[in-house]
């Protein structure tokens, strides 16, 4: 699926709203009493052909509604009476028990585009994340499929043990601009996470077991978490915003969630700043959450939450040669704080449950 630009996503048709039909006609007092009708009461009549005309006829009265065109002779109709205020009642028109064809003027609400899901995709990486640790990607190929666009993929991998903040950069800019873009431009694409997620789908579906449709199941809600991050940026970046987020493997360490976001400038106010979020829930560190953010002035103010109190203390400990190295890159270190805790508006993450699975909204 080609993920379009600003103008595109915008362009999407919408699901069309549900409109109620008050078709009804009123009925005097005496004639209720007649019917026996009761306040609320659904009744049912006849469509019948009376002088040439389809019309309603309940225990031998006859009503001039205006039906709808898909309603026939012979359908039985249901209807809803009401007492009005002024002592009259009406016969509101409720459903046909059969259709002679499709209504014109209710047409059927159009299926919802994959694009027009994926505008409401829940933001976050659970699963992607969980692809990304070290060997899981590799077991779930089955045994005699070829390699090659796997090897390739984690070839991509940065070193956790090795980083450096070229590389990192270099890594970032790099996917900044998605697939869809690079190939809008005539630009060949090799080895995006998309397009590997989609091969390891295709060779999922040639098994048929239990196991296989859970990997299945993940991998396509990890495709899913992957291109509605990248409609959410579109999104965004069309009102001015900035809010792009990535996940970096690792070969040798947990993967780690980055997002970059700013709000848009407005004018003759100061500029936002620049927030750089990053989150791991590493196997040696613990879960562990990273607020930069980053000023006009160059000054930096950085917040950091970590469940383990060995980590929180390391942190702290040291703070000094952090700030060294913010100002040997001409920056300069604002605010530095630690919590031994996890971030107050952080989400505990969830398995993702079953499509269709019963919500408790009360919690």
């Amino acid at each position: 699926m080609a993920i379009l630009g600003p103008e595109g996503v915008h362009q999407i048709p919408r699901v069309a709203p549900v409109h109620l039909d008050m078709r009804q006609v009123y009925v005097e007092a005496a004639v209720a009493r007649q019917l026996g009708l009761h306040d609320g009461q659904v009744v049912q009549a006849t469509a019948a052909l009376r002088h040439d005309q389809l019309k309603l006829v309940l225990n031998e009265h006859v009503f001039n509604l205006p039906l709808s065109p898909y309603i026939k002779e012979g359908d039985l109709v249901q209807l809803r009476a009401h007492l009005l205020p002024t002592g009259q009642w009406s016969l509101q028109l409720l459903h046909s028990g059969s259709f002679a064809g499709h209504d014109p003027l209710n047409p059927a609400p159009a299926q919802p585009s994959r694009l027009n899901t994926l505008l409401f995709q829940p933001s976050g990486f659970a699963n992607w994340l969980g692809l990304l640790r070290p060997g899981v990607l590799e077991a779930l190929l089955p045994a005699g499929q070829s390699q090659g666009l796997l090897e390739r993929f984690n070839a991509q991998r940065l070193s956790m043990a090795s980083l450096q903040p070229q590389t990192l950069k270099r890594w970032v800019l790099k996917h900044t601009k998605s697939a869809e873009a690079n190939l809008a431009e005539g630009v060949t694409v090799q080895d995006d996470p998309k397009v590997l997620l989609r091969w390891l789908l295709n060779a999922q579906a040639s098994e048929d077991t239990q196991e296989t449709q859970a990997n299945s199941d993940m991998l396509q809600h990890a495709l899913d978490e992957l291109e509605g991050a990248q409609v959410q940026a579109v999104q965004d970046l069309h009102k001015g915003d900035v809010n792009f987020s990535l996940v970096i493997p690792f070969a040798d360490a947990d993967p780690l969630e980055m997002q970059f976001e700013r709000q848009g400038h407005k004018p003759g106010q100061p500029h936002n700043p620049m927030v750089v979020n990053m989150h791991t829930h590493s196997r040696s560190l613990g879960e562990v959450w990273l607020k930069t953010t980053i000023r006009q002035n160059a000054q930096v103010d950085l917040t950091m939450w970590a469940v383990k109190e060995e980590v929180a203390s390391l942190a702290r400990f040291n703070a000094s040669e952090l700030t060294y190295e913010l100002e040997s890159a001409g920056l300069v270190m604002g605010s530095f704080q630690v919590f031994n805790a996890r971030r107050p508006d952080s989400q505990p993450m969830r398995e993702p449950v079953d499509h269709g699975a019963l919500i408790d909204t009360r919690v």
